[in-house]
């Protein structure tokens, strides 16, 4: 088997029960790593109704697990490569985070859970999703259809007729990058010697409001986006970092046009020798935008602010 993908709509704690315990009992039986990362009250009502089976699941905060769209996907990763045999599956039930998401932090999120299907597909996973219908809004339960190709109903699955191909998707997601801000932001240029970039983020960072114990992780994805300038952008190119209200952008853009879907969202192959470093980026921070066509990339690299 490989990867099965469901959203589960629910209305009331008790239509989230009848299709969640019966999926984390199976599971459990079956000797999979059982994962429930869900509300604290759907955490409470689970305990209670898992009869002794809770010992054996592993329960996680969601704003932990739902951290960066880029580490949640490292985590599934991780946690599938542990897996104790090979006919073990990793299954998670969880509740993507939405309360609180701007609208960048929301289609981003939107875009995770449609990769999903892709990054994951090859693996032995079954991801369900849940969605509270009675407390989420109507375009993010929509949207959930369009990000799932089945849909948990009890203990059944059926298609969702709204499904879209997660290329289609992506692609849909790629709306024009929102202009920086007129004034606040700084500027260098990008030249084959890295280290006046590393510097400039080094010196400007914690000043915008990264937190300091972030601030080398940060320099470490900016220089892999600007050594792809230098490999695949024409050589040259141009930093800017400026604060918002909740993050920290530091942009890049060069003259070249990269290739290929969800670009940093897929695993590298850990014996190639290239293709880290977008996904290297995607680890480290909070959010990543990238843009790129004929008249050049940009990448935006996100920081939650200190504040």
């Amino acid at each position: 088997m490989t990867l099965i993908h469901q959203a589960l709509l629910f209305d009331s704690p008790e239509q989230f029960l009848a299709t969640a315990v019966p999926f984390i009992t199976e599971g459990v039986h079956r000797g999979d790593t059982v994962l429930a990362v869900t509300s604290s009250d759907n955490t409470r009502r689970l305990r209670e109704q898992l009869n002794g089976a809770e010992d054996q699941v592993t329960f996680l905060e969601p704003a932990g697990w739902f951290d960066s769209p880029g580490r949640t996907l490292d985590a599934h990763h991780r946690r599938i490569d542990a897996l104790a045999s090979d006919s073990a599956f990793l299954r998670v039930i969880g509740e993507p985070v939405w309360a609180g998401r701007d609208d960048l932090e929301t289609s981003e999120w939107g875009r995770y859970e449609s990769i999903v299907n892709v990054a994951l597909a090859d693996s032995r996973a079954w991801v369900m999703c849940g969605y509270d219908s009675s407390a989420l809004a109507d375009t993010i339960v929509a949207d959930a259809r369009r990000t799932h190709p089945r849909l948990a109903v009890g203990t059944a699955s059926e298609i969702s007729a709204d499904f879209t191909e997660p290329a289609s998707y992506y692609a849909s997601r790629d709306t024009p990058l929102t202009p920086y801000p007129a004034t606040g932001v700084e500027w260098i240029p990008i030249h084959p010697d890295l280290a006046p970039v590393r510097q400039f983020v080094a010196e400007h960072a914690p000043r915008l409001g990264v937190d300091v114990d972030r601030v080398d992780d940060y320099i470490l994805a900016v220089n892999e986006i600007a050594t792809n300038v230098l490999r695949h952008g024409g050589g040259k190119g141009e930093a800017r970092m400026w604060a918002t209200d909740r993050r920290v952008v530091c942009e890049i853009t060069d003259t070249g046009t990269a290739t290929g879907n969800f670009l940093g969202f897929l695993r590298a192959d850990p014996h190639s020798e290239r293709g880290h470093g977008l996904w290297i980026a995607r680890q480290i921070c909070d959010l990543l935008e990238m843009r790129t066509g004929p008249s050049g990339t940009t990448v935006r690299l996100h920081l939650r602010r200190v504040v």
